[in-house]
């Protein structure tokens, strides 16, 4: 699925004026041309019909109207389900190289609410030095990815945060998951928790956090655990911080998709 973001100024406008990178992507990436349509999104997650009416070297003017139908798009159908989404709030450990950019492209395609970059005692990698210029690079991956995917959910790039703030950041808003690489006392098993959330009908957010290569300092897991993080333990094979961050979404937006929507 293809899916034209519309900019984050775009205010409901029936002409509206692109240029940049959104021109290339409609002209060079998709290939559209004068009269051609697509599906767009706005930054509130509505979708418009999207018409090119113009186009010139820097520059488009489109015509959009508010979608009837999300069933279609010139470029191919849209994701079947179109029920609600769980938010799920990603606070993940900064890895280094390209994994955190694969993280970040992958949590977004699957429709994950807001990613939040955060340094831990096992961090190879440290971004403070360059953290806007990460934080714009993580957004531009994230945008690339929301219309990619076709995702209705609004992807967020949070901002980068030390371990010791995750819990004053998270708040109690919701559900709040550490995976954590071994067993601790009184751990509970993941579904058992979702369960709880599916039986009472709870709609709150989930966090997810998540640890880089080397994993969480027993310090870490320990702080968490007193703020009422619940400790996971994925049980099957040893996963690279990368992978265990997809597993970890996956599993846990499918059984709320499949059992509480």
């Amino acid at each position: 699925m293809r899916i034209f973001v519309l900019p984050s100024d775009f205010r409901g406008a029936s002409r509206y004026t692109i240029e940049g990178k959104d021109v290339h992507y409609l002209t060079k990436v998709l290939r559209l041309s004068e009269g051609d349509s697509i599906t767009g999104r706005d930054i509130e997650g509505k979708f418009w019909d999207i018409t090119i009416q113009t186009i010139r070297k820097d520059s488009c003017i489109l015509a959009c109207h508010p979608t009837q139908s999300i069933a279609s798009s010139s470029t191919d159908s849209l994701p079947v389900f179109r029920g609600p989404f769980p938010e799920i709030h990603l606070y993940q450990a900064i890895c280094k190289g390209k994994k955190m950019e694969q993280i970040v492209r992958q949590a977004t395609e699957l429709g994950v609410t807001r990613i939040i970059p955060i340094s831990t005692e096992f961090c190879v990698a440290d971004i403070s030095k360059k953290e806007k210029d990460r934080i714009s690079r993580y957004e531009s991956i994230a945008k690339e990815a929301m219309q990619q995917s076709g995702s209705p959910v609004v992807t967020e790039i949070g901002k980068p945060l030390p371990f010791d703030k995750v819990a004053s950041d998270w708040n109690g808003r919701g559900t709040a998951l550490l995976f954590h690489q071994t067993t601790v006392e009184k751990q509970k098993e993941l579904y058992e928790i979702l369960q709880i959330q599916r039986d009472n009908k709870i709609h709150t957010p989930i966090a997810i956090v998540i640890g880089s290569e080397g994993g969480f300092s027993e310090r870490e897991v320990a702080s968490l655990i007193a703020e009422n993080f619940l400790p996971v333990l994925l049980k099957t094979n040893i996963l690279r911080a990368e992978t265990a961050a997809i597993a970890s979404i996956a599993i846990v937006q499918q059984f709320m998709v499949d059992t509480v929507s």
